[in-house]
């Protein structure tokens, strides 16, 4: 671990803050009238998942912590575990599923290329991709005459997720979606 001043902290790094690993995943440099700059700062727990905003000074020490990432495929599901392979040696892992937030499971789609981040040695989070490319295998037909407005319907993908799509998708169409909020991107050609 090395010490470092918050300035010199970049998005994605993961620094050691009240014990424990948070990576900083957003910030903003702020400044009121003629008081003292400030960073406004969001972190992210690497074990728990949850977001916490928090203001640091552009000179307070802060434990900056080395996280390895390692690029792995992931394969398919495994009781309550996933099953990754790295796509250089074919060595297979069992990742505990717990450590994709709840509401992003519904985005593991197989022969996805994601990061698992490490610190020591020890699997503490896997970094989902920012959108995955799905196909629809189920979806209603929309209504005659709802054109003029949006309308959206729900879509099941196919690893069993729903994602909320505009009328006109059909099944068999791939889409793209962001697994942050689950919000329909637009269709792939």
């Amino acid at each position: 671990m090395a010490s470092c001043k918050m300035r010199d902290v970049k998005i994605g790094e993961a620094i050691l803050f009240n014990n424990e690993v948070w990576v900083v995943f957003d910030r903003h440099e702020q400044t009121r009238g003629n008081l003292r700059t400030y960073w406004q700062v969001k972190l992210k727990h690497l074990e728990r998942g949850n977001v916490f905003e928090q203001r640091f000074s552009p000179d307070d020490n802060v434990e900056k912590i080395l996280l390895d990432r390692e690029e792995y495929e992931y394969l398919y599901p495994e009781n309550d575990s996933l099953v990754f392979m790295h796509p250089e040696s074919y060595d297979q892992i069992n990742v505990n599923k717990s450590l994709v937030a709840k509401d992003q499971q519904q985005y593991l789609v197989p022969n996805t290329r994601m990061n698992l981040l490490k610190v020591q040695g020890k699997i503490v989070q896997i970094e989902m991709p920012s959108t995955v490319e799905v196909t629809v295998t189920d979806a209603p037909d929309g209504a005659r005459g709802d054109t003029a407005t949006s309308v959206f319907k729900l879509a099941v993908i196919e690893t069993g997720g729903e994602v909320k799509v505009p009328g006109h998708i059909k099944k068999g169409d791939k889409i793209k979606v962001r697994v942050e909020d689950g919000e329909f991107l637009g269709r792939v050609n």
